[in-house]
């Protein structure tokens, strides 16, 4: 065995034994919210192996900022707490703070009695060996007096901070560069730099663009624009550059595709970097402190506990990635306020990342894939090129003044919202294999603080819709379709199966007929079920064969219920078969939204 190696293979032959395994088909590629073109194949070819960095903590950084990759123990474990009372809040922090929390991190806006917060109920934890990480849209200043009555103020290390450029944008506001706001949180930075030399105050939070719809390319851009935006504007206090960049953190929320994801974090860094150096930064202060959270935009309400999974996968990509603090979200976050059940799975899905994948112990796993470094050197080309896009329209402030860059946000939601709703992008539980069966919360008012937040979750129109039959059933009319399945089971299960799964995701259940042989077959089963609506099931040849009764049956039918085709069928065969009583159709290329919304307004009329 050692003296045999692997046979060299040519692109060509991949390409001929996909196209055998795939019976014809070839290999494309795949466009991303990105517009990059995804290969399905990477090889040596597509990288210069001169121009990948070897060493993490040298060159741009794209390989970590740590000459000897990730710290000793990787990241810092930042779960935060979502409670509305404080009297709630500290005994579950102090009790997670046990439990493998590594910061004291709660959500500092959610808590309504904000007065009460008082750090010194936090026993037993020192401040000297445990970071602080407190984002805030609304109580920097109010934050920052509470921990200057701490006596252990000169030993708080970690975060203390709010971005101003994001927090106004997601409620729809815009800084002012002569706005008192702004000028009070300078002061307020200054002050937090005389009083907590170790804390580190200025946010830069793309999470408000990213649940808004952006994608890695406009994220990275804007982060960087901010950037540019708060060094000038500290530089005209006369701080130096070096000083500005420790107080730096870059906070990133990480979506569902995984290796973009973990590209996207390596070309920030490496963009980061080119703008040090333009600072002229040592190396020393070139670092910056990044943090993750997982994304809002990619939770769902509908078969919560998908959530679990794809936080994961989003974590995973966040740790490959490079990141110094996490939030792994709840899989109830979208519904519910923290609780001891949910806040666990969550923190111990980035245990199991540490202490059972190991994922702490390896340099850069991400580096020398073929893969990952072509798209890390695109997304990081692009990315510069949007930036100096924004700089030449003078700056961050003056492009969301002038609501171009929301534009091109909005785009990219408008391709994900249409790729969810018609099905060419996949919700698991929510627009496929949806499970009618899972009880479903549908909150009335959470997350009060964040109503006028631009967080859009891309499953939000199917919870709407689900919610909608919800109501209907405690009404006592319950949403059900028929599914004439004509011919033999192989004839016309593709496309039940695709109709039921279709139904399912608006909240409509589907009763199955058995085989219809032939037009009394059909009568029996609608006679049998009495329906507002039905689905005719098979495949083209059946339809051709049944063409010619429909018309027969519908002139003897007083009771005329709505009947649609399934399938992608032809043009022709579907003026012809309308003619005849069938009133529209099911197929893949449907905005599912639209046709659900319209098939539950007839329970809503009954």
């Amino acid at each position: 065995m050692k003296q045999k190696n692997f046979p060299v293979h040519s692109i060509e032959d991949w390409e001929e034994a996909v196209k055998q395994s795939l019976k014809g088909r070839g290999i494309s590629t795949k466009d991303t919210y990105e517009n990059i073109a995804l290969k399905p194949l990477y090889t040596v070819e597509d990288i210069d192996q001169t121009k990948i960095e070897q060493i993490p903590g040298t060159g741009f950084h794209t390989r970590g900022f740590d000459e000897l990759g990730r710290k000793q123990y990787g990241w810092k474990i930042a779960q935060q707490i979502k409670k509305s009372s404080w009297e709630d809040l500290y005994p579950m922090l102090q009790n997670f703070m046990q439990r493998g929390q590594e910061t004291i991190v709660f959500d500092v806006d959610q808590v309504d009695d904000f007065d009460q917060i008082n750090f010194f109920d936090l026993k037993g934890i020192e401040f000297r060996k445990v970071p602080l990480f407190l984002p805030t849209k609304n109580h920097f200043k109010g934050l920052l007096e509470k921990l200057l009555r701490h006596p252990e103020k000169e030993n708080i290390n970690g975060f203390v901070g709010t971005d101003i450029i994001s927090r106004k944008i997601a409620k729809g506001d815009i800084v002012n560069l002569d706005d008192r706001e702004l000028n009070e949180w300078i002061i307020q930075i200054k002050q937090a730099d005389n009083e907590f030399p170790k804390l580190k105050t200025i946010l830069i939070d793309t999470a408000p663009y990213h649940n808004a719809g952006a994608n890695a390319i406009q994220e990275i851009a804007i982060a960087l624009a901010e950037s540019i935006f708060y060094i000038e504007s500290l530089k005209d206090e006369q701080w130096e550059p070096e000083r500005i960049a420790e107080k730096l953190v870059f906070h990133f929320s990480i979506g569902a595709n995984f290796f973009m994801e973990i590209a996207k974090l390596r070309a920030f860094r490496r963009l980061w970097s080119t703008v040090a150096n333009a600072y002229q930064l040592p190396k020393e202060y070139q670092h910056v402190t990044t943090s993750a959270e997982t994304s809002s935009l990619t939770k769902s309400i509908l078969d919560p506990y998908v959530n679990l999974l794809r936080a994961g996968n989003e974590a995973f990509a966040a740790v490959i990635g490079g990141i110094d603090f996490l939030h792994v979200a709840a899989f109830d976050e979208a519904y519910a306020e923290s609780n001891e059940f949910s806040a666990r799975i969550a923190r111990n899905i980035q245990w199991i990342l540490r202490e059972e994948a190991h994922l702490s112990k390896v340099i850069d796993p991400a580096g020398g894939s073929y893969y990952i470094e072509s798209l890390t050197n695109e997304i990081a080309s692009k990315a510069w090129e949007l930036f100096q896009l924004i700089d030449a329209k003078g700056g961050i402030i003056d492009v969301l003044k002038s609501d171009w860059i929301q534009d091109e946000i909005n785009q990219v939601l408008e391709k994900r919202q249409n790729a969810i709703a018609t099905g060419k992008q996949s919700l698991i539980g929510t627009n496929v294999y949806v499970n009618l069966a899972e009880p479903i919360t549908f909150p009335a008012e959470f997350h009060k603080h964040n109503a006028n937040t631009s967080v859009n979750r891309l499953s939000e129109p199917f919870e709407r819709l689900r919610k909608k039959s919800y109501q209907l059933e405690q009404m006592g009319v319950s949403p059900h379709a028929g599914m004439i399945c004509l011919g033999p089971l192989k004839d016309h299960k593709a496309r039940a199966d695709f109709a039921t799964g279709f139904l399912a995701s608006g909240g409509i259940k589907a009763t199955w007929s058995k085989e219809c042989m032939n037009i009394d077959d059909m009568q029996t089963f609608m006679r049998e079920t009495n329906y507002s609506y039905y689905c005719v099931c098979g495949n083209d040849e059946v339809y051709q064969l049944f063409l010619g009764k429909y018309e027969t049956w519908f002139s003897k039918n007083n009771r005329k219920p709505i009947i649609d085709i399934v399938g992608n069928i032809t043009t022709e065969l579907f003026s012809q078969l309308k003619n005849k009583g069938i009133s529209g159709s099911i197929n893949k290329n449907q905005n599912r939204i639209e046709k659900l919304t319209a098939l539950l307004s007839l329970w809503e009329v009954e």
